[in-house]
């Protein structure tokens, strides 16, 4: 059992899967959304970010998807577990492959979409397959998670995720690309340096850009 914050609200995560990181808490605590928001968290895993965003936020809906059965049975515990405090925001959890929520969802389209993508494509990859998911880009790549926001977010709709910071260029190619201006990128260190950015990205918005520290 781990504290997600100083406000005690609680993970759950199985022995075998992939454990969340500062990353995934600093995307968390950096997404911005109103009480009438629908938001989607894509690779939802085992619920770092819903429970965050829920918690930080109280958005109307919350809906969290992940292609693994077990992450998303383990995000149903950990639901159950902050019950009291999460009630304000109604949640649908799906197992199913985001690259087709437009199928399961047709004709709906959120506020916010949040992702904190797999980025890894080089170097030996787990054995264990819950982690192999969490971490490798051949179960999403970014330009993959671009497209399924463009289908999936409404237009003025918000997207926060996060990249290496070494390929900040690739990122905002892929995004304008696919209608999306990205509005603010923030960027994490540790003791090596700048390691990752977090972005958070407009479906239509002009083009002006805030670097943030």
């Amino acid at each position: 059992m781990e504290y997600l914050n100083d406000t005690g609200l609680l993970l759950e995560q199985p022995d075998d899967s992939y454990k969340f990181s500062s990353d995934a808490i600093a995307l968390g605590n950096y997404v911005q959304c109103r009480p009438t928001d629908t938001v989607i968290d894509v690779g939802c895993g085992t619920g770092v970010l819903s429970l965050l965003i829920a918690d930080n936020c109280h958005p109307n809906q919350i809906i969290s998807v992940d292609i693994n059965p077990a992450a998303t049975e383990q995000l149903k515990k950990n639901l159950q577990l902050n019950h009291d405090r999460l009630s304000s925001t109604n949640f649908t959890i799906l197992t199913a492959d985001a690259r087709q929520l437009h199928t399961l969802r047709p004709n709906q389209v959120a506020d916010v979409i949040v992702c904190n993508p797999p980025y890894f494509t080089t170097g030996k990859k787990p054995h264990n397959t819950n982690r192999q998911l969490a971490r490798h880009a051949d179960t999403l790549s970014l330009t993959e998670l671009a497209t399924l926001c463009t289908k999936n977010v409404k237009y003025g709709g918000i997207i926060y995720f996060c990249y290496p910071a070494n390929q900040i260029a690739q990122a905002i190619t892929i995004f304008e690309n696919e209608n999306f201006r990205i509005k603010e990128i923030k960027l994490l260190s540790n003791h090596k340096g700048v390691y990752l950015a977090i972005f958070k990205a407009k479906k239509g918005g002009g083009h002006h850009t805030t670097m943030l520290v």
